[in-house]
């Protein structure tokens, strides 16, 4: 289990927005402010100086954006912290996304929303204490779509399953609640993780976490969180593979 707070550096191009950060960092009480700064030219010395483990990194500064900085730390450091890009843009988040961000915040920051980053950030390295800032899908990234009316974060352990919607695609959540994305259903597969999620069908991708049975009558994948229960798809030809696909699962625990 972890023990001490989380080790953290802010960059904000703004006095107020970096004081007001600072404030919402500590006062999770699971994290500290090891070090901050306005200017973004000694952002790379900084972070390389204090080894953070989180980079709060504001994309628009003058100068130097927060995408440049990251291509210096990328050059210079060996082990890559993880980065948590701040911003009030929410243009910039499929690149943020496209650069491996752990996590993009809007501004003005949401208090409970940067405490559910820093909870997400120890159950990661609780997981995994290797696990290191890499790869778009990796364990407990979220993961970042457009949708019709702006941006949309998603905890892929909160996704039950995920339907192809025409040029989109709907996340179906544990919570019963849903997303619809523009982005194509195969797109998606891509970006998710194998070992977990299985595509049943060319409309409907499963998260096997969930899987309770497969309804070969009715063609379906029944997935149950919490006592609810979720109907999915699943063509003929898939069910074999889905059952060897869990029987190997099966035989890695």
């Amino acid at each position: 289990m972890r023990t001490g707070k989380i080790r953290t550096v802010i960059i904000e191009d703004e006095h107020e927005a970096l004081d007001l950060l600072s404030g919402l960092v500590e006062a999770t009480d699971l994290a500290i402010v090891t070090g901050s700064t306005t200017d973004p030219r000694k952002a790379v010395k900084l972070i390389t100086d204090h080894a953070p483990e989180i980079i709060f990194l504001d994309i628009r500064m003058p100068g130097l954006s927060g995408f440049d900085i990251l291509n210096e730390l990328r050059r210079k450091m060996r082990t890559m912290p993880f980065v948590v890009f701040t911003t009030a843009y929410d243009e910039y988040a499929i690149k943020a996304f496209e650069y491996a961000a752990f996590d993009y915040l809007l501004k003005p920051v949401d208090p409970e929303r940067l405490q559910e980053t820093f909870m997400r950030f120890t159950n990661t390295t609780y997981r995994d204490p290797d696990h290191r800032n890499t790869a778009i899908n990796d364990t407990g990234r979220t993961l970042i779509y457009r949708a019709i009316t702006g941006v949309v974060f998603i905890d892929p352990a909160e996704v039950v399953f995920i339907t192809a919607d025409g040029n989109y695609s709907t996340f179906h959540f544990t919570s019963g609640r849903m997303e619809t994305v523009t982005s194509l259903l195969g797109t998606i597969e891509e970006q998710l993780d194998g070992n977990q999620y299985f595509r049943a069908s060319r409309s409907c991708i499963v998260n096997t976490a969930f899987l309770a049975r497969i309804d070969g009558k009715q063609q379906q994948c029944v997935l149950v969180k919490n006592e609810k229960e979720f109907r999915c798809e699943i063509t003929r030809d898939k069910i074999k593979p889905l059952m060897d696909f869990m029987k190997t699962k099966g035989s890695e625990l």
